[in-house]
């Protein structure tokens, strides 16, 4: 069985947020200068091979590995969403195989933005944490970039911080899970929750049970034997679609729906905890307890109404697919994509949030990141050069009109998309705007 050294568990106990934070606003003069980090870092390219020259006993070094750990935790969440359009293209074009290598590696840049974002750094056999600002420490585990990352996840998970940061990045209506959870307990009430949401989401990283097994069949085996997988295209779009509904951005939140759902799950969740009912529209407790939520919120009348209705199911009565297919094991090769990718997106959403909240407190804003996100824009396709939208929010619209598009050509032609082909004719310049997830990526970083 592997785990952590004791020592390194000790190290990740003690490691403070506002080490990164201070680190990351360090950064201000290279981002000025058009750079993540300084152009003589030593760790600038090819930072496996210099970590192999790593000096416990050099400032310079230690300072430029926590800046590259701080820049880390942006680059990787992007990279994350990068790795979750191309599964998804893979779906869309027959090859669930390629899809769930691709979902797998989605979650593990989740994991790695996740983790950098609160000071640990992993690096292939050498691994590393922000133990003050400018510093950093080597942990003393000898095991691979993925047993680490899941022993680092499942441990730091347990920990008070990892509650603490989870509640105060998911703000659905702008206003985070602390205050909604004020009126009853506040957030210690959700440590219990939120470490069983990231083992949950972090659950294929998890090298130490068979159900890793699936993604090496997919990563290694022949696909044919003993069978080829295949999914159903009205099941890859329906998924595809409803993920997109889901990452709808709003003024409030980048994330406004996954956040809400989130808020239900959880209000729900421990309404059951605390009286062993069930919460439902049926039961007055539960009603009482939903009403008492909201209105302390201190919302407009209409406002109030609405999300009494959402809370009690009212009003969209089911929860998003990534919700359900994100709690399946690994089972069959016509789920386990879509669970993985439904997985990846969860975990994409908290790093992403703990990424954006780092650049919000070392003070970066939209356009001082423009350097980096106006070419990550321009080279994937998502505007024309030198037209980047006035807000990356605004990226938004792509897909509406790309879902309304599918929505017509589904009306018209009720078989088009009844078969992979039909997926791949009918759709063309479409399919290739649902599988753009950078565009989530950059406005979930990157937006005021």
């Amino acid at each position: 069985m592997f785990c952590l050294p004791v020592d390194d568990q000790t190290t990740i106990k003690l490691l403070a947020r506002a080490d990164v934070e201070v680190t990351m606003a360090g950064l201000k003069p290279f981002i000025k200068s058009a750079r993540w980090i300084g152009e003589t870092n030593q760790y600038a390219s090819n930072v496996i091979s210099e970590l192999k020259n790593w000096s416990k006993d050099s400032k310079d070094k230690k300072r430029e590995l926590a800046q590259y750990i701080a820049a880390s935790a942006v680059l990787h969440a992007n990279d994350g969403w990068s790795y979750l359009g191309r599964a998804i293209s893979c779906l869309m074009v027959g090859d669930p195989h390629r899809a769930l290598h691709l979902a797998y590696y989605a979650e593990l840049r989740a994991c790695m933005s996740l983790l950098a974002g609160v000071g640990i750094g992993i690096f292939n056999h050498s691994h590393y944490v922000i133990d003050a600002p400018d510093s950093t420490k080597r942990l003393n585990s000898p095991y691979g970039t993925h047993e680490v990352v899941w022993l680092a996840l499942e441990f730091w998970s347990r920990q008070p911080a990892s509650g603490s940061l989870f509640t105060r990045l998911i703000r659905p209506e702008g206003i985070s899970l602390d205050d909604w959870f004020a009126p009853i307990g506040g957030v210690a009430t959700l440590a219990a929750q939120a470490h069983d949401w990231f083992i949950q989401w972090g659950m294929d990283l998890n090298f130490t049970i068979d159900d890793r097994n699936a993604r090496n069949e997919s990563s290694y085996r022949p696909d044919g034997i003993p069978l080829s997988w295949e999914i159903p295209s009205t099941d890859v779009l329906e998924f595809t679609k409803d993920l997109w509904l889901t990452l709808e951005p709003s003024d409030q939140s980048s994330f406004e729906q996954v956040d809400q759902h989130i808020l239900r799950l959880a209000l729900g969740n421990q309404f059951h905890g605390l009286t062993g009912e069930q919460p439902s529209d049926s039961n007055p407790n539960f009603v009482a307890y939903i009403a008492k939520v909201v209105q302390m919120r201190g919302l407009p009348e209409s406002a109030t109404r609405r999300w009494i209705d959402f809370l009690l199911r009212r009003r969209v009565a089911t929860d998003p697919q990534i919700f359900t297919a994100s709690g399946s094991k690994p089972a069959n090769a016509a789920s386990d994509p879509i669970g993985m990718l439904s997985r990846a997106v969860l975990l994409l959403r908290v790093a992403t949030g703990s990424a954006h909240d780092l650049l919000k407190q070392a003070g970066f804003d939209t356009m001082g990141l423009s350097f980096w996100w106006g070419a990550i824009g321009a080279a994937r396709g998502l505007w024309k050069p030198s037209t980047p939208p006035d807000q990356l929010k605004d990226l938004w619209a792509d897909i509406y009109d790309t879902l309304l598009e599918v929505g017509d050509v589904s009306t018209s032609d009720p078989a088009a998309f009844s078969s992979i082909n039909g997926l791949v004719h009918e759709m063309g310049g479409p399919l290739s705007t649902l599988c753009s997830h950078e565009r989530v990526g950059l406005w979930g970083l990157c937006s005021t």
